[in-house]
């Protein structure tokens, strides 16, 4: 079962010289190869005919406490690009297959909030995956406000998110499953935490004044 986990950190790394923009199979999003002259899915082994670009970007992020390795999957990789993979190869050709030096130095230093999946199936992997990503500073901070109280907060400066991501993983029996949600649920998740501490703000004053002319 799949643990998710939010983590807030700063981009201190990128892996620039590995393959970060590959043809994908439009069913399975896994990459696609040649064979024979003809390009098929190297998972569900399904020809293909049209070109379908997708983004993977290795990044470290860091926070006061420590760092990990981190794996953006598409969505979230485009999202910190800030364009599509396809509009990237567009721009920059087939040698955009290795990241340029412009989107590099674009990525290095940029804070977000990661959803980092944890699975026993994936403890191989040399870093963990992150499915969704949000730079909106604003949501970003309702959602740790909303989500995250101070009575949850680490009670030592010395834990870091690493330590936490494993207490997870091992702990992941107790943790919800993750729900699926469609693009458009999972694209405006995080907003819908922002609006609904917008709400509670603004409805608070008018109760309070209300309780005050009934007492009058």
């Amino acid at each position: 079962m799949d643990a998710v986990y939010w983590v807030e950190g700063t981009i201190t790394a990128v892996d620039a010289d590995r393959e970060f923009i590959y043809l994908g199979c439009r069913i399975c999003g896994k990459k696609i190869e040649e064979v024979d002259g003809k390009k098929r899915c190297t998972q569900c082994l399904e020809y293909t005919f049209r070109d379908n670009f997708r983004c993977n970007v290795e990044v470290v992020v860091a926070d006061e406490t420590d760092s990990a390795k981190m794996i953006l999957w598409n969505r979230a990789s485009e999202k910190l690009i800030g364009e599509p993979a396809e509009d990237v190869i567009g721009l920059y050709g087939d040698t955009a297959r290795t990241m340029p030096d412009d989107i590099t130095e674009k990525i290095l230093g940029r804070e977000g909030l990661f959803e980092v999946v944890v699975s026993s199936e994936l403890l191989h992997v040399d870093g963990f995956n992150v499915s969704r990503l949000t730079v909106d500073e604003e949501i970003k901070d309702a959602y740790i406000m909303k989500n995250f109280p101070a009575d949850y907060e680490s009670e030592s400066e010395d834990d870091s998110f690493l330590q936490t991501l494993n207490y997870v993983e091992k702990a992941d029996r107790d943790v919800k499953k993750s729900v699926q949600a469609d693009d458009e649920v999972a694209d405006n998740a995080i907003k819908d935490t922002a609006d609904e501490i917008d709400s509670e703000a603004t409805q608070t004053p008018k109760k309070q004044k209300r309780e005050g002319t009934d007492n009058k």
